[in-house]
Parts: structure tokens; C-alpha cells; sequence
């Protein structure tokens, strides 16, 4: 979502939260024995716009590729088709996303009303078998009803009983589980499942941007999932039911265009017992809404674990399928490429905070349009600054095992924010940064530590004593660019 709806008028895809936007702004020198220990940036940096620092190269390691990506809770949204190169899947395995969101529509595959073995699945095995070929691991957001079965593409299905729609779930289903029987060619893998965007929508968002249509009928959201979730879970087992990524921001009761109550609609009817995941977006500027209960993203997710538990659901797990910022700049919500690399690390490190299962950058590839560069790449696969902060966030967030977040006496400042992992190796892992855009000095324990900044460069080697105190403590300077501190003694 990018306030350049609030200037331009919207058409065609809808955005996710974009939407959302527009509806309610409507109304470390060191010592020879550390550099043994010292890991140099995992990646080349070529074309990353970084912050001006004076580096003391500690040693010539040439990498060879890189290793085969690791299970992490990075994913990037993608849209069209995924066998052309112009989708830049050459580019997902260096950026070390795993997760992939992508949507299927029910009407393109069946456009009539007909049994599943007329069902027209070629451009989805393909796309499909693609994405699996890369190693990415697909969440796919079913959406899109045919005119046949629905009064509105992304409303309830009220034109057919929903054993039709359960009939097509089953189907796909079967088709993308890997089992060998009933497979698409190649057998590529679904595990995930997400009915519609944002189906929290209401009627304005309907009426001017056709976008989803639940908000008012979540009853009717409820009984749609647990019509189709027996259905899938008896086609594949392991599969998981999505529900539909909520904006819950810019309600219609504030001006916006989303439906407050749709989730406790959705839970009342019973629909909580229908789905295996949690789902939300959140972008920056609603931040105000959430601070309450926690920073950032860690607000929002943090008051809708609140949520589910009062209907009896604490533990389920939550996942975020659209989340992200633009590198362009404009009056509303001025940016630059170096912001929006900011706000990765910021994103996904509060992910991980909030113990999320995946996070969805939205988008990989700039939308173009009115819609803002909010691409990790550009519409012709340039790799922006953000996508290199993307992938150093990947490397080493991803690999870490998360801790805590570190407190206000640790940090000295309210306006600073950070967090403590174990990197892989045992060791603690910081990344840290300020939310004000002053530098302040933090003290962590240790002996010694390699600061590395948010696109992998080595900063510099800090060790006790540099600050002129010996004290089992090392000193760091922290500003509005996020630093990773990996401690070695």
C-alpha cells in the first residue's frame, strides 16, 4: 500500500492495503587472533546505494555460489506469469526468499459451470511447476468467482449451492499435492491456501475498485471456509487454509472502506475452527493505530492475538501476506531507496518479534502505475537497494533463532528499538536502530563484536575497552539505518 492513490485514481488490481490507503486518507580496527572469526558479508553488494562509511578490509574471501536457501519466514508477493522472464525468478534464490504469494482465479480455470475433468489448469500447471522448479514455496490466494456461480468475483458465492466451490477446492487440491496421483505435471506442491484479499472490504471498496466483497457477509465467509476445508484437508493432509489476508485498517466507521466487525463475524459463526492460519497486512502509516500494543507491525499482530483468543483460538498461528514501502518519493509519504531499505529489516525483524510463521513483501517487481515502487526489483529487474537489504535480512535474520526484544533501560532511549537472536553458531545476534533519526551509543555485553550494516558490509570489529572503559561491555553507535551486531566473544 503507497499513499499514491491519495493523488491518482485507482483501476484494475487491487493493490491490497493500497486500498486501504486511499480509504482512509480519504476521510567495527581489530587484532589478528578476531580475524579468524570474523564472517565477511555473505554477499557482493554491487549497485546497493549504502550509507558512507570508512571500511578496514580484513580479508580477500571470494565466495562461491551461495548455498541452497534455508527455511526462513521471507517471502515476496508475485503476480502474472511465472514462466516468463520478465517475473525475475533467476533473482529469488539470491535474494534467499522462500515463501511466494500468487494468486489463481476460479474462473479461469472453470468459466462454465462443468465437472473437474474440464477443468482448464494449463496456465496453472505451468506457473505452478515454475515456481516449485526455483525452489519457492507458493501461497496461493484463490479469488476471482465465475459470473455463473457469483453475483460479485470477490463476494460470496450466491448464485450456486457451495458444494461447487468445494468441488473445485477439492480438485485443485489434489492436483498440487504431490502425492503422484491426480498431480498436475511435474507434481509441484500447494501447502497453502488463502481465500481472497483483503475480504474484509465493504461496499465502497466494491462499488470503486471491485475490490473483495466479505465485509458484510462474514457469516457467509465462515461457512465458505468450512465448506472447502474438510474438502482440502482430505486431498492433502499437510495443506493449510488461509484466511484471507484482513487490512482490518481505515474501517468504515473511521471513513475507510473495511468492514470492523468482519472478524468477529467470521469467529462468531464458527469460522475459527475452519482455517489453520491467521492472516493479516499492515503498512507503516497506520502504526498510530497499534502503538498501544507493541511497535510496528508487532502492534497489530499483538491485538489480533488478543482477538482470536477471546473466541477461544490463542494459540493459532499468525501469518502477515502483504506488508511493505516504496522507494519513490511524494508529498504524502516521502521515501527514498534507502527508507525503503530501512524498512525491511524493520519488517521483518518484527515479524519475527511478533513469532509470525512467514511475512509477504509486497511486491517483488515495481507495480508501476499509480500503485508506487514498492519492488524489490524494478519493472525492467533492476535490483533496488531494498533487495540487498532483503537478502542480508534473509541471511542473517533468517538463520538466527529469535530471543527477545531488548528493553528501554538496554537500549537508553524510548525512541530506539532492537532486538536479540542466536546466530547459528551459538552466539548472540542484535539488529538494532533508532526511531527518530538520532544516533545514539548502546552498550551490549561482550568482548568483541563485527558491526555489520543493512546490506551485509562490514562496518567495523569493536571490542571491550575501545570506549576507554574495560568492562565486559563494547560500545556501538546506532542511527536510523539498522545494524546488525554479531558478538564473537
Amino acid at each position: 500500500m503507497n499513499g499514491r492513490h491519495l493523488v491518482r485514481n485507482l483501476a484494475g488490481l487491487a493493490g491490497g492495503l493500497l486500498l486501504c490507503l486511499v480509504a482512509l486518507f480519504l476521510s567495527f580496527g581489530s587484532s589478528s587472533e578476531a580475524l579468524e572469526n570474523i564472517q565477511e558479508a555473505p554477499f557482493p553488494k554491487s549497485g546497493a546505494a549504502t550509507e558512507q562509511v570508512t571500511r578496514t578490509i580484513f580479508l580477500p574471501i571470494v565466495f562461491s555460489n551461495y548455498e541452497p536457501p534455508v527455511p526462513t519466514i521471507f517471502g515476496v508477493q508475485m503476480y502474472g506469469d511465472l514462466t516468463s522472464p520478465s517475473a525475475g525468478l533467476t533473482h529469488t534464490r539470491d535474494a534467499r526468499a522462500w515463501w511466494v504469494r500468487w494468486p489463481m482465479a476460479w474462473s479461469a480455470v472453470e468459466p462454465t459451470d462443468t465437472i473437474p475433468e474440464n477443468y482448464n489448469f494449463a496456465y496453472y500447471d505451468a506457473n505452478i511447476l515454475a515456481a516449485h522448479q526455483a525452489g519457492l514455496h507458493l501461497i496461493v490466494t484463490v479469488q476471482s468467482n465465475p459470473s455463473w456461480a457469483a453475483t460479485y468475483a470477490n463476494g460470496p458465492i450466491d448464485k450456486v449451492d457451495i458444494g461447487e466451490f468445494a468441488e473445485f477446492m477439492g480438485t485443485v487440491a489434489e492436483r498440487y499435492d504431490g502425492d503422484g496421483w491426480e498431480d498436475a505435471p511435474g507434481s509441484p506442491v500447494v501447502d497453502y491456501w488463502e481465500f481472497y484479499n483483503e475480504p474484509d472490504a465493504g461496499d465502497r471498496l466494491r462499488a470503486e475498485y471491485g475490490a473483495s466483497y466479505w465485509g458484510h457477509f462474514g457469516t457467509e465467509y465462515a461457512r465458505m471456509l468450512c465448506a472447502v476445508y474438510p474438502v482440502i484437508k482430505a486431498a492433502n493432509p499437510r495443506a493449510q487454509v488461509v484466511l484471507g489476508g484482513l487490512a482490518y485498517d481505515a474501517f468504515e466507521d473511521q471513513g475507510g472502506g473495511f468492514v470492523r466487525e468482519f472478524l468477529d463475524d467470521v469467529l462468531k459463526a464458527g469460522g475459527g475452527h475452519c482455517f489453520d492460519l491467521m492472516n493479516f497486512h499492515y503498512y507503516p502509516p497506520f502504526a498510530p493505530n497499534w502503538a498501544p500494543y507493541g511497535p510496528g507491525l508487532s502492534g497489530k499482530a499483538n491485538y489480533l492475538k488478543d482477538k482470536l483468543a477471546q473466541y477461544g483460538f490463542a494459540t493459532k498461528p499468525i501469518i502477515c501476506t502483504e506488508a511493505g514501502w516504496h522507494s519513490d518519493n511524494y508529498a504524502q509519504f516521502p521515501s527514498t531507496p534507502e527508507i525503503q531499505s530501512r524498512y525491511v529489516v524493520k519488517l521483518f525483524a518484527q515479524s519475527l518479534a511478533s513469532r509470525l510463521q512467514l511475512t509477504i513483501w509486497w511486491t517483488w517487481i515495481d507495480p508501476g502505475s499509480y500503485y508506487g515502487a514498492n519492488g524489490l526489483l524494478t519493472q525492467s529487474l533492476e535490483r533496488k537497494p531494498a533487495f540487498y537489504a532483503y537478502r542480508t535480512a534473509a541471511y542473517w535474520l533468517g538463520r538466527a533463532s529469535y530471543q527477545r526484544a531488548l528493553t528501554t533501560a538496554e537500549l537508553g532511549s524510548s525512541a530506539m528499538e532492537g532486538y536479540l537472536l542466536t546466530w547459528t553458531d551459538g552466539k548472540p545476534l542484535y539488529v538494532l536502530w533508532s526511531n527518530d533519526d538520532q544516533a545514539r551509543a548502546i552498550r551490549l555485553p561482550a568482548a568483541q563484536a563485527q558491526v555489520l550494516n543493512m546490506y551485509g558490509d562490514t562496518i567495523g570489529l569493536v571490542n571491550d575497552g575501545d570506549d576507554g572503559q574495560s568492562d565486559g561491555r563494547i560500545q556501538v553507535n546506532v542511527g536510523p539505518n539498522p545494524i546488525y551486531v554479531r558478538v564473537l566473544q
